[in-house]
Order: structure tokens, then sequence, then C-alpha cells
């Protein structure tokens, strides 16, 4: 199922529709003797109103390319371990500070 048929279901089933319900009776024979055809309201549907404006809330990395994640991976990844050294660096330069009494 592509992106765009799931908004389109999940909006309908968001907002309520209308469905066509049909009964039929039928003979000893199986000939049809009574049809009733109605039309029945479905309500809006409070999980799938959730779920609408959790997908069309703006999510920053929607626009990027597979390539644009994967620099953006890359470049958090070296600040991560830059500031992981940095930390190490400062734990161990406290400790040859610290005197013994």
């Amino acid at each position: 199922m592509t992106k765009k048929k799931i908004d389109s279901i999940l909006m309908k089933k968001a907002t309520g529709y209308f469905v066509e319900e049909k009964v039929e009776e039928f003979d000893r024979e199986n000939e049809v003797t009574k049809r009733k055809v109605s039309k029945k309201y479905i309500p809006p549907d409070t999980t799938a109103i959730k779920a609408v404006i959790e997908r069309s809330a703006e999510n920053p990395l929607a626009g990027y390319t597979d390539e644009q994640l994967e620099q953006l991976k890359h470049r958090l990844l070296t600040e991560l371990e830059k500031i992981n050294s940095q930390s190490k660096e400062a734990k161990n330069a406290g400790r040859k500070t610290k005197r013994k009494d």
C-alpha cells in the first residue's frame, strides 16, 4: 500500500463516511423475495484522528534523501565522538590536578 493510499484511508476514517448496506431475503428456491438498501453513517474514529494529526505534524527530516540522511548521521556521530573524547580528557585532567592530603 502506498503512503497516499494509507493517508486517504486514514482521512476517510477520521472524518466519518457513509456505507451502503444491502439486506436480501430469499425464498426456498433461493430467489430474492425482498431487498432492502440503506445508508449507514460511520462516525469519525478517534484513533484515526490521532494518527492523522501525528502523520501530518511537521517532520523536519521528511524532505531529506537517503544520502542526505546518511551524511547527517555521519556528521552527528562525529560530533558525538568529539564531545565524548573532550569529556574524557576533562575527567582525566581533573584527576591529575586532585591532591591527596
